[in-house]
């Protein structure tokens, strides 16, 4: 059986095995064997080390990152939001020890997504695809509505549907052909977001030092007028502070999208476990770095960051990279530079599109959407799903009656509820897969490729906090003239749809299909073996062709950083 012929199934594995345990020592995979080119040479496993790594860090730094930080540290000061990030960065590393040890065994379409499946309830499985599906999407039109408030930087005639409506075709020709043309692309334009990160942090250093037109040795002035928190009571700093690490519930990521794109990965065994170790440390520098610069180049008080205008120049150009070199009258840069983000932006937004539409496939092949959503063309690719993806990020033309930033408030809120609700998902998914080895005998390092650090800590820490913040989201609501009925949809939206999938499907399961209601799958019945012959049979066979494949010059430097 070919990967292809696995993938096409329902999400689980091999249709009627629900027991075979593969045992590498007694594969004999061969090159002369009919079947190894299908194994190796699989078109819907198109995607390399290089292409996870970058994918998963370019999907997690877009526009937050370089753009929306600003509001965060109006609100708590450049010591602020560095707490804030470095708390919430403690939950993201916890999902990523969850994560780890489920995708290197079973590293299968869906990711985390299946697991919820086969681990918790089917049911459940069906609702985390659909409220991943409905972060992601959201995602999209958020990266496309903010491609707008970049251009207003340059002028502020420009419809914005242009802008929307040619992001579209261009995510369209990038994602419906082949899966390789995507990762190709991603590579590249991540290679520039890494350059501009980079680039911005040595600004950053250099003009803080005094190289800049004015000659300013400006340090950390900001940090001590109007000094590290901002807020003149203790009660105003642990607000912002809390605005901060809500920020971060929307803004850090990365963990998740490793898993769901495990099942289009070359010898996902080796590939894996670098690519979630390595990411998450990459994405946690890049944030934690990127907070400290911004904290530094504008202070939380700056009217720039308060207002609609960036120090005099037209269009809501917020980012406070901008608004430094505007007021050190820098010229040229600041143009550069919002070239730079704007490409950013459409790299999160285009991978936004990749990893929606394959949640839709998934939630197809489970038989939580309609199966039209399974079609796929010659290379591996569900176009079916990607057009739907597409057809839903119109949405961003909202901001066309509503205003840009408005939408953008919108759409922020929404993807982080629905990513608090997938972090905690991924945390109980792990609980009951664990539970499932140890009732099994299985919780050991012969069955397991990859044991995670801090476990089951990791998981009970992510339980605890995701909720939390989820609960207390929405706390400016509650205080006396704050609630405004479309922020309290947007906020809490989330969770009332993840429920409503839930009964709907229960309810679905139990009075037409006739099965018995649980809530969860019994210990001893998790299923976590079906599709264990096919993955241990593609490591084999990876494996050969990888140590008799002689690697070019770019093979090697390409492994040496990635």
């Amino acid at each position: 059986m070919s990967l292809e012929e696995y993938n096409k199934q329902d999400g689980y594995g091999l249709e009627g095995d629900k027991t075979h345990e593969a045992d590498s020592n007694t594969l004999e995979v061969r090159q002369d064997d009919p079947s190894f080119q299908d194994l190796v040479n699989d078109p819907h496993r198109g995607l390399r080390m290089r292409h996870i790594q970058l994918l998963s860090l370019s999907g997690a730094v877009g526009a937050g990152v370089f753009v929306s930080i600003g509001g965060p540290l109006t609100s708590a000061g450049p010591l602020g939001l560095l707490i804030g990030i470095i708390v919430w960065s403690t939950v993201i590393i916890g999902a990523s020890n969850c994560l780890i040890e489920m995708t290197t065994l079973l590293p299968i379409d869906g990711g985390f997504i299946t697991f919820a499946g086969r681990f918790m309830d089917e049911t459940v499985g069906k609702a985390v695809g659909w409220n991943f599906l409905l972060a992601q999407a959201s995602l999209v039109c958020f990266e496309l509505t903010a491609l707008n408030v970049m251009i207003q930087y340059w002028t502020l005639t420009l419809h914005p549907a242009v802008a929307i409506s040619v992001g579209i075709v261009l995510f369209a020709s990038l994602q419906l052909y082949s899966v390789r043309w995507f990762g190709e692309a991603e590579f590249w334009l991540s290679i520039f977001k890494i350059i501009l990160q980079i680039g911005l942090t040595l600004y950053t250093i250099i003009a803080m030092c005094g190289g800049n037109p004015k000659h300013d040795k400006f340090g950390f002035r900001a940090w001590k007028d109007p000094g590290p928190f901002a807020g003149e009571t203790a009660a105003l700093r642990m607000k912002g502070i809390w605005d901060a690490v809500l920020w971060a519930c929307f803004a850090l990521g990365g963990p998740d999208w490793i898993s769901l794109i495990g099942g289009e990965a070359q010898n996902p065994r080796r590939i894996l476990p670098k690519a979630f170790n390595s990411t998450v440390v990459r994405i946690v520098s890049f944030f934690i770095v990127g907070a400290l610069c911004v904290g530094i180049n504008a202070p939380s008080n700056d009217p720039g960051l308060l207002g609609a205008i960036a120090a005099g120049a037209p269009g809501a150009a917020k980012s406070p990279y901008i608004i430094s070199m505007n007021r050190l009258e820098i010229p040229v840069l600041p143009d550069i530079v919002n070239a730079l983000v704007m490409l950013s932006i459409f790299s999160t937004g285009n991978s936004a599109v990749f990893c929606s539409s394959r949640g839709l496939y998934t939630l197809a092949l489970k038989g939580g959407a309609p199966s039209i959503f399974k079609r796929l063309n010659r290379n591996g690719v569900p176009y079916v799903a990607v057009s739907a993806i597409l057809l839903f990020s119109t949405l961003a033309y909202l901001s066309v009656n509503s205003g840009s930033v408005v939408v953008l408030n919108w759409f922020l809120s929404l993807v982080g509820a629905a990513n608090l609700v997938n972090w905690t998902s991924i945390a109980v998914t792990y609980m009951r897969f664990r539970k499932g080895l140890i009732a099994q005998g299985r919780l050991n390092n012969e069955f397991l490729p990859v044991r995670a650090w801090l476990q089951p800590l990791s998981s009970w820490w992510v339980v605890i906090a995701a909720p939390v913040a989820f609960v207390c989201s929405g706390y400016a609501l509650m205080v006396p003239g704050g609630w405004a009925g479309d922020s309290f949809v947007f906020t809490y939206g989330a969770v009332f749809i993840f429920a409503g999938f839930i009964i709907g499907f229960k309810a679905y399961e139990v009075i037409v299909k006739k099965k018995p209601f649980k809530m969860f799958i019994p210990a001893e019945e998790i299923d976590v073996t079906t599709g264990l012959e096919v993955i241990e049979a593609l490591t084999a066979a990876s494996d050969l062709q990888d140590a008799r494949e002689k690697k070019s010059v770019g093979g090697k430097i390409s492994d040496f950083f990635f």
